[in-house]
This record gives C-alpha cells, sequence and structure tokens, in this order.
C-alpha cells in the first residue's frame, strides 16, 4: 500500500474492469492519444506518460482573415503611394482590415489583418492631421511643386556629369530652403 500514497507516486482512483483508464489533466484533450480498445487496469506509477505532441490541429484560413489582409495592404500601399492624400480611401479600408480582423481573430484565425488595419487607421489619421494643418498654414501645393521642379530642373543642368547622391541632396537643400523662407 505504499504505492497508494498521494505523495509518492500519485495516487488514482480504482478502474472498473473494462472501464478506460481514468483521465490525465497534464495533456490537453486534442493531444491526448485515444486507445484503440479497453485497456487493464494499471497504477499510476507503472503507467508511461503520453509521448509530447507538437501538430497543432491546422484550421482552414478563414475568408474574412484572407480580404482583411488584402484590404489592409491595399490601404497602406495607397496610403505610402499618395504620400499621405488618399487617407478618406485608406481610412474606410483599414477600418474594414480591423473588422474583419476581428472576426478572424474570434474564429481563432491569426490576427495579421487585424494588426496590419490598426496601423492603416494610425497612418491614415496622422496624414489627415498633417495635411489639414498644412492647408490652415496656408501652403499652397501648386506653387510648392513648381518650386520643387524647378529647383530639381536647375539642380540636374548643375549636376549633369554628378553622382546621384548629389542631386538627391542638393534637392533636399533646396527644400529646406523653400520651407525656411
Amino acid at each position: 500500500m505504499a504505492d497508494d500514497a498521494p505523495g509518492e507516486g500519485g495516487w488514482l482512483p480504482p478502474v472498473a474492469p473494462g472501464g478506460n483508464p481514468p483521465p490525465r489533466f497534464d495533456t490537453p484533450q486534442w493531444a491526448a492519444p485515444r486507445p484503440a480498445a479497453p485497456q487493464p487496469a494499471a497504477t499510476g506509477a507503472d503507467r508511461p506518460p503520453p509521448p509530447p505532441r507538437f501538430d497543432a490541429p491546422r484550421q482552414a484560413s478563414s475568408p474574412a482573415a484572407v480580404w482583411g489582409l488584402v484590404l489592409g495592404i491595399t490601404g497602406l500601399a495607397l496610403l505610402l503611394l499618395s504620400l499621405g492624400t488618399l487617407f478618406f480611401i485608406t481610412l474606410p479600408l483599414s477600418f474594414a482590415a480591423m473588422s474583419l480582423g476581428k472576426r478572424a481573430r474570434e474564429a481563432g484565425q491569426p490576427s495579421a489583418a487585424l494588426w496590419i488595419g490598426r496601423a492603416g487607421v494610425i497612418a491614415g489619421v496622422a496624414a489627415a492631421v498633417v495635411l489639414i494643418a498644412l492647408v490652415a498654414a496656408g501652403v499652397d501645393f501648386e506653387e510648392l511643386r513648381r518650386d520643387i521642379e524647378r529647383e530639381l530642373d536647375r539642380r540636374r543642368q548643375d549636376d549633369e556629369g554628378g553622382s546621384g547622391v548629389d542631386g538627391v541632396r542638393s534637392a533636399v537643400e533646396g527644400l529646406r530652403a523653400f520651407i525656411g523662407r
């Protein structure tokens, strides 16, 4: 009866003849191997532990997760390519990506669409704030475009034989001069 002590080998309740062994709570149900036939009763000390399983059950990707990723990436790409001027298009795309990402996460899918949607909303709001602040400050975007074109043309003519790094450096200096005036 020394084997039945709770502190030494762990005491398990007796099993009826022909019954299943008692459940083990150290392994999740989906990972525990199921016996094919009833096994004879065994004590906890002489029963080997089940082998570890590292393969989680695969779930098929849901359409919500896929569409959330597509909308989120499209929103961020449009925002970057338009330098923030299409924030009124990218914000709804990002909100839709967040919504689909939440739906996919509730279904047990990865939440990449949720994070991409959040990043798109944050970037879209920041772009809207910057553009509204520039308009409120009285920046004339057409005049800015013409000044940048003139400055780039002048630098191109000056640096016909120069390296590309010098051209970029001079364009940045021209922008600094324009903003500083």
